[in-house]
């Protein structure tokens, strides 16, 4: 169970207070940016949706800008109209009715190069956050992300406690005079408990383990995939990966999780979150993402998917055409990181057919998101081909070769 909370700073937050609080902290043409992840403020303790009170406040100022995360669920509420333009970092799953506006754009990058762009070019002006309270300390509690850069960058930050969440973070405590706290939520993060992985799903899993070797650091991603590896994994591994899911829980129970994982986010149910709990596990993508940390030391293995991949190897992880299913991410950071570790492999494993379709093309309908020469293996539930002594021809004929 979660560690109670030692005292409560201040009273239940109120759609009035936050609408005020905001409304006096910005000016026309300031930025205000939301922290993301599972922990992303959605609601007060009376129903009221924050998005609904930060698009109040953003109307009345006027010319507010407003950056976005990653946020794996919409914000009730949210009025793109609001604002003078909204900025989203990550496409797709939480952010795609905001997108719909034509005051919404979201920006190609990877997740190692954010806290460079919101440390210059897109610094926000104000911070609001969950945050929580444990031993008189304020922390970060379900996502680390990009917000201890923006903080470190001198960005007003405003908090609100939640007097009931989990508290996963590895950072230092908060500087409470950097921190104009609002009030409490009780409770209110997403849950997003894993999908059971189908048998194209367990036969991947399989596969790629095969070249996962007993103590190397393993990078996984969300989804049937990820769950999979874990369930499957007979070997002990440390994880160093973005998102931390319900999976990892299990691997720890049969003994197989080496130390303390990292991670920047957590996304799972209340079994991870429970789980998670006081464990030091969370920390920025200046150190999650970074490309040096990452491929030395232990032997880094990343298994990454793709939507797309052409005959050499480039990947598309964002969508199909005009239609975008999700962003660049972490993938080129990890697929580069594992590439460069020695001893590591980068890995894209995928079903040789999704819904009848295969993902080899021989032209992506999308910009590439990870070069091909950081990809070492791809692997299918019917086989693999090694791209890492191919020349540009050897690689084409091994790819599509895989998925003849």
């Amino acid at each position: 169970m979660r560690e109670e909370q030692t005292s409560t700073v201040t009273d239940p937050l109120t759609a009035a207070a936050l609408v005020d609080g905001l409304r006096n902290a910005l000016r026309p043409g300031m930025t205000l940016a939301l922290g993301d992840g599972v922990g992303a403020l959605r609601c007060l303790d009376d129903g009221t949706s924050v998005g609904a009170a930060v698009s109040t406040a953003a109307r009345e100022v006027g010319s507010v800008q407003l950056v976005l995360g990653w946020l794996p669920a919409p914000v009730d509420g949210l009025d793109a109209e609001a604002f003078a333009e909204v900025v989203a970092l990550m496409p797709g799953w939480g952010v795609r009715d905001v997108l719909s506006s034509p005051s919404a754009r979201f920006l190609p990058t990877r997740l190692a190069a954010i806290p460079a762009l919101l440390t210059d070019v897109l610094r926000p002006d104000v911070l609001l956050t969950r945050m929580v309270l444990r031993n008189g300390e304020l922390q970060f509690g379900t996502e680390v992300s990009w917000q201890q850069a923006v903080i470190n960058g001198g960005t007003r930050t405003f908090g609100v406690i939640d007097t009931n969440a989990t508290a996963a973070s590895a950072l230092p405590a908060l500087d409470p005079s950097g921190v104009e706290v609002l009030g409490t939520v009780d409770g209110g993060l997403v849950l997003l408990p894993e999908r059971t992985p189908e048998p194209v799903h367990e036969a991947l899993a399989d596969a790629v383990l095969r070249f996962v070797p007993e103590g190397s650091r393993l990078q996984y991603g969300p989804g049937q995939l990820g769950t999979a590896l874990l369930q499957w994994a007979r070997v002990p591994l440390h994880i160093d990966t973005g998102l931390l899911t319900d999976a990892v829980v299990d691997l720890d129970r049969r003994g197989l999780l080496i130390g303390t994982p990292s991670a920047t986010y957590l996304l799972g149910s209340e079994v991870l979150y429970d789980w998670a709990d006081g464990r030091p596990i969370l920390r920025g993508f200046d150190h999650t993402h970074d490309l040096t940390r990452l491929s030395r030391g232990t032997p880094l293995i990343a298994v990454n998917t793709a939507i797309e991949i052409d005959p050499f190897g480039q990947i598309n992880v964002e969508g199909v055409g005009q239609k975008v299913f999700g962003g660049i991410g972490g993938h080129p950071d990890y697929c580069a990181a594992a590439r460069m570790s020695c001893g590591g492999l980068s890995i894209i494993a995928v079903p040789s057919k999704v819904n009848g379709r295969s993902p080899l093309v021989e032209r992506l309908t999308r910009p590439a998101s990870t070069p091909a020469h950081d990809v070492d293996l791809i692997v299918t539930e019917a086989g693999y081909v090694d791209l890492r002594q191919a020349d540009w021809s050897q690689r084409r004929t091994l790819i599509t070769g895989l998925f003849a």
